[in-house]
């Protein structure tokens, strides 16, 4: 059994709601954690961050009208682009779309309104490959 380094009582493996908030808006986000049955304090491991990364990616790209990152997947997938193939056609690094569909970065806001303008129809992958 875990022990709280503040009071040592019992830490208990669960899963809370938390406030997260940015520019003054602010969304409630599921936290796994290991959390003190008396102090109520919480301790998040590495892997417990990374776990509700996407969900917080997703409220601040929501708060900047930003693509979510399902969104960005989806009109990659649409486009029949492999993430590697979108990386190279749009820059950003080998690994870009990767990181933008997991919540590691967060798309630049023109990169973000080209892929609206793909999805919409309105500018395809051949036009962008007769630029480049």
């Amino acid at each position: 059994m875990k022990k709280c380094p503040l009071c040592d009582s019992e830490l208990k493996r669960e899963e809370r709601t938390t406030h997260y908030t940015y520019k003054d808006k602010t969304q409630e986000i599921l936290q796994s954690g290991e959390y003190c049955v008396a102090c109520g304090e919480g301790f998040l491991s590495s892997k417990d961050l990374k776990a509700s990364q996407k969900q917080i990616a997703d409220f601040k790209r929501g708060v900047d009208h930003l693509l979510t990152t399902d969104e960005v997947r989806a009109i990659r997938k649409k486009l029949k682009l492999t993430q590697e193939k979108a990386s190279e056609l749009f820059g950003g690094g080998v690994r870009a779309f990767h990181k933008y569909e997991i919540g590691e970065n967060t798309q630049s806001r023109p990169l973000d309104i080209l892929l609206k303008l793909m999805d919409s129809g309105k500018v395809s992958v051949d036009d962008l490959q007769m630029v480049g």
